[in-house]
């Protein structure tokens, strides 16, 4: 098995990468700069990994390197942020403070999302990396900066390029040597490989004891087109081995999204609209939008993009939610009957279903993260949140500067708590495995019994429950120890089952915080309770 920087795979495409990675790394001499390389590859196809390890492979592997999302950072951020600013240049400039240029000085700079780089800044990047100097904001003197140039997209340049959404100058000096990473579909049986080596992985960090793929789960795993490709095979691995309670994981335990005929949609009498041609991003972009019934929420967490940039690729790609009557419906791989009978109904049929509305109480489980990380890092972390939300069933409810609130068990009560818990411990893995180590994410559960409201497939929370259940998370948030995991009295009593949970310290509020350390070390099987729980 040939693994790079964590990267796993025996694909020829995949041989054929690593080859190139290893010819850039040899040919600079130590210490001195690679060509600048541009990476493309559709979403989640490991391009952060690739550039990470070409750095660690290449000449200045002891040198920093430093990220920067250009797609996740405000465009009115993206500039100081990337070159710095002086005291006093704006309000809140209370000092002056190096841009990433400078902090990745001797080692290697990755943009990722070049594409989404504003024309404004594209012609001061070009300007840094032709006179190898930065000039910060407010000053008048520049800086010389000595960075490795490695830059990564999900679109095609070229293209952006012909439509004067890209600087042909800044093209021409970021892919000097350009990389094509294979989507996972067609590096064949990578993805066994792949799906092998994430679960042993998550099996290990959560001390789960060893877990296997039956045939159906093998049978499905290379069958499914895996549209968010490394990212999304790594999720989808990490959920079913925390959800199973056996050691065999089974087709149903994965639980993907299989998307139905659309011979329905295609009955109709409405005429399609002209689409624009076809890019991997435009056919990602849909096929997210699709599985989760064009909900952007959940369409956002699946592609691990802020619901903002979400829209803005789908202005971009043209992309506009068709009407009920020729939207694709999403159904589930465990229910294969219920597929086949949704897909012979005519879809028309489908949208004029009469509408019931009625009220019913269902326990809901409110998670609320704070996030206190450097300002590139806290748009992609908070991305990061959301996709592990969706990723265990749950919903954002609210996101503003540095924090995110969701809610688990308003589409299904099953396991609401154990949900929420799940993803904020999978929230805690990906921060310790990524190298965030300068970030801090500290999260809060409570659940209650919340009055919902259900008017056909649209699902609220009465204003009075939610009112509660996020006020108590905000006061569990403001009481728990930086990076922590806490729990309300009635949060923990239910996820003692799970998790090993003791009293916080030092922690005041009213009924007791309880802290999560770490998923419960009981055999498989068993039920009741598993530790002790004090302060009851």
């Amino acid at each position: 098995m040939t693994e790079v920087a964590g990267v796993v795979g025996e694909s020829p495409t995949f041989r054929s990468v690593c080859r190139e990675i290893a010819r850039l790394a040899n040919r600079a001499p130590e210490g001195h700069r690679m060509p600048p390389v541009l990476i493309q590859g559709e979403t989640g196809t490991g391009k952060g990994l690739f550039a990470r390890a070409m750095h660690q492979a290449g000449p200045r592997r002891g040198g920093p390197f430093v990220d920067v999302n250009c797609a996740a950072i405000p465009e009115t951020l993206l500039e100081s942020e990337m070159f710095g600013f002086e005291r006093g240049t704006f309000t809140d400039a209370r000092q002056a403070k190096p841009g990433l240029f400078e902090t990745a000085h001797g080692g290697t700079l990755f943009l990722d999302e070049l594409g989404y780089l504003p024309l404004p800044l594209q012609t001061k990047l070009l300007k840094v990396i032709e006179e190898r100097s930065v000039r910060r904001l407010g000053s008048t003197r520049n800086i010389a900066v000595d960075v490795s140039i490695v830059s990564a997209t999900a679109e095609d340049l070229q293209t952006l390029v012909r439509a004067g959404r890209f600087r042909p100058e800044l093209y021409h000096r970021v892919a000097v040597f350009t990389l094509r990473l294979p989507p996972l579909r067609e590096r064949g049986g990578d993805v066994l490989l792949l799906a092998e080596h994430f679960l042993a992985a998550t099996c290990a960090d959560y001390r789960l004891g060893q877990k296997r793929f039956a045939d159906d789960a093998r049978r499905a795993l290379t069958a499914y087109s895996w549209p968010g490709n490394v990212r999304e095979l790594g999720n989808v691995v990490e959920r079913a081995a925390l959800l199973s309670d056996v050691p065999l994981i089974s087709a149903p335990d994965l639980d993907l999204p299989a998307l139905m005929s659309g011979r329905a949609a295609a009955a109709t009498d409405e005429r399609p609209e002209e689409e624009p041609p076809p890019t991997p991003e435009r056919a990602g972009l849909l096929e997210a939008l699709e599985a989760t019934g064009w909900n952007l929420s959940r369409a956002a967490a699946r592609l691990r993009i802020p619901r903002n940039t979400l829209r803005y690729r789908m202005e971009r790609h043209g992309l506009r939610e068709p009407p009920p009557s020729r939207r694709l419906h999403v159904t589930r791989a465990r229910e294969p009957a219920a597929a086949a009978d949704s897909a012979r109904m005519p879809a028309a049929s489908v949208a004029t279903l009469p509408l019931t509305v009625h009220r019913e109480t269902r326990p809901i489980a409110a998670l609320g993260a704070v996030v206190a990380a450097p300002p590139p890092q806290v748009s992609q972390i908070l991305g990061m949140i959301a996709e592990k939300v969706a990723m265990f069933g749950g919903m954002v409810e609210e996101v503003g500067e540095g924090h995110m609130l969701a809610v688990f068990g308003r589409d299904t009560a099953e396991q609401a708590p154990r949900r929420a818990a799940l993803a904020a411990s999978a929230v805690r893995r990906a921060l310790a495995t990524g190298g965030a180590s300068d970030a801090a994410v500290t999260q809060a559960i409570h659940v209650r019994d919340s009055l919902v409201g259900v008017v056909g497939e649209t699902i609220a929370i009465d204003e009075d429950s939610r009112r509660d259940l996020f006020g108590t998370v905000r006061s569990l948030l403001g009481t728990a120890a930086p990076s922590a995991v806490v729990a309300s009295q009635a949060g923990a009593t239910l996820l003692e089952r799970w998790f090993d949970i003791v009293p916080a310290a030092d922690a005041q509020f009213t009924g007791g915080v309880y802290e999560l350390t770490g998923p419960a070390r009981a055999p498989f099987g068993v039920r009741g309770r598993v530790t002790p729980f004090v302060g009851r």
